[in-house]
């Protein structure tokens, strides 16, 4: 992370730093800048570890290394590119998480007042990163996120695995100078998780957003 960038986060008073891969300025595996957002952070484990703003990096350091016990940064991973390696992939995006205050545990929902702190600085994590493409790995928090931007061209879905839980036409905003659409989350439930599904969305929206997949 550049002191620029840096400072700005700082300023902003993120509790937690995105992710920004090494390749996710230069030459990367997709040929554009895809900062890819999460709900929020939350520990299994309240005496092991307290929120700290690099705690979303030592999640990826893991998934990288292979060390994570959860699906959710591998299923993102395979959503993308199945064969991939989690060295490649992440070192070519940025992640995010949108709320930035600290989650007790998984079932935990984020309250009214963490959606309106959240909002604006992720405006701010937008405008440092200033991503060509932006993959919300929640439809909750892409209708929240996406509100009061304009609309764009929908993605056109023609896969039948993915119709089985999305629309042909899938919805898309212009947040800022990148294009933005949404997946349902990775290990939800009902059917709406894994990565097979999603994939065509993905492809579409990076494809759409002159990206390489």
């Amino acid at each position: 992370m550049n002191n620029q960038l840096a400072e700005a986060i700082k300023k902003e008073k993120l509790l937690f730093e995105p992710w920004i891969g090494k390749q996710y300025w230069s030459e990367n595996q997709f040929g554009i800048r895809i900062l890819i957002v999460g709900e929020s952070n939350y520990t299994d484990d309240q005496e092991r570890e307290q929120p700290h703003s690099t705690f979303t990096h030592r999640l990826i350091e893991d998934a990288i290394a292979g060390k994570s016990r959860h699906r959710f940064f591998k299923y993102i991973r395979r959503t993308f590119i199945d064969d991939i390696s989690p060295e490649e992939f992440w070192q070519s995006v940025a992640y995010q998480e949108y709320i930035q205050d600290w989650l007790t545990c998984a079932k935990d929902k984020p309250e009214p007042e963490m959606w309106k702190k959240a909002k604006p600085l992720f405006q701010s994590v937008v405008n440092e990163l200033k991503p060509q493409c932006i993959l919300f790995v929640s439809k909750g928090v892409y209708d929240r996120a996406s509100q009061n931007f304009s609309d764009s061209k929908p993605l056109e879905i023609n896969d039948d695995v993915a119709l089985k839980i999305y629309q042909t036409s899938h919805p898309t905003v212009r947040i800022h100078q990148a294009l933005a659409s949404w997946i349902y989350h990775p290990t939800g439930a009902f059917g709406k998780g894994g990565f097979r599904r999603p994939r065509p969305v993905v492809k579409a929206l990076v494809e759409a957003a002159e990206g390489v997949i």
